[in-house]
């Protein structure tokens, strides 16, 4: 017999989803505890009473690390979809980690016949699709059937910025972390608006809060790295930017990786910085 022991799993867990009335809330809760008590038992690692909030109507995961076993993550992250479906907007990101290496991830979200639910699925695809035009208008509607959708706030941010409206995407991404300050995207939307406005201090702090608020696995966790090194490098601050830009060479990014095609740029800055300290 084979008596080796099975070493833990890292299991991350972040996100929030928002259900939008105290009636909707009260039934997840109800659905979640009949099913932690008839089915799940222990094997969910998310205790009710620490991620449930009656005062927003929202299931709230700050992040958490937990060394675990795969039965564990099969049984959190399978409440979670269920009772992502009774939800307006949001997600919950789940990662199962080794060494660096994601071996397993999901993001967990209402996929429902709610019209904010679809609105906002339907501006998410147009966006990715290039119809920035459409996708605002999408997004938009989603807004309008559930205004706290910090996800959409977001994603129309980004449509903005890439149709050159600043001042609208500034606001945009503001209101995202106004509702949800624990998301890392709106941060790093902001921080590259702020860049066009040459404003790099300020520019600096977004990228910052982007840094702290993503995990080292997520891509937007490396390109805010390089956005903070070059604003560093644009505000004279040539030795700070450094170790930043050093942190983001060591990295070993695969060619689909989004920060790969930005290593020349890293190359450059931090000769030109150490060339000024």
């Amino acid at each position: 017999m084979n008596n080796m022991q099975v070493p833990p799993l890292k299991l991350i867990f972040r996100g929030r989803l928002e259900f939008g009335s105290e009636r909707t809330f009260n039934m997840v809760l109800n659905h979640w505890n009949t099913r932690v008590e008839s089915y799940f038992k222990a094997d969910v690692l998310l205790k009710a009473e620490e991620v449930f909030h009656a005062d927003s109507f929202t299931l709230d995961v700050p992040q958490q690390v937990v060394m675990s076993t795969e039965k564990h993550w099969r049984s959190t992250t399978a409440l979670l979809k269920e009772i992502a479906q009774y939800a307006l907007a949001g997600n919950v990101g789940a990662w199962w980690v080794n060494s660096g290496q994601v071996l397993a991830q999901y993001t967990i979200e209402p996929q429902s016949d709610k019209s904010a639910v679809v609105e906002f699925i339907r501006g998410r695809d147009l966006v990715q699709q290039g119809g920035m035009e459409m996708a605002s208008e999408a997004l938009s509607n989603a807004i309008s059937k559930f205004e706290r959708n910090a996800l959409a706030y977001e994603r129309r941010g980004y449509v903005n910025y890439k149709l050159k409206n600043f001042k609208d995407a500034l606001y945009d991404f503001s209101k995202s972390i106004g509702i949800n300050p624990n998301n890392p995207e709106p941060y790093y939307g902001r921080g590259k608006v702020k860049m066009i406005m040459n404003d790099w201090d300020t520019a600096i702090v977004d990228f910052d809060a982007t840094i702290k608020g993503s995990l080292a696995v997520q891509p937007v966790h490396w390109l805010a790295r390089l956005r903070k090194s070059e604003c560093m490098f644009h505000a004279k601050s040539y030795a700070e930017a450094i170790p930043e830009l050093k942190l983001f060479l060591q990295r070993k990014f695969n060619e689909s990786h989004p920060a790969f095609r930005f290593r020349p740029k890293a190359e450059f800055l931090l000769a030109e910085c150490q060339k000024m300290v």
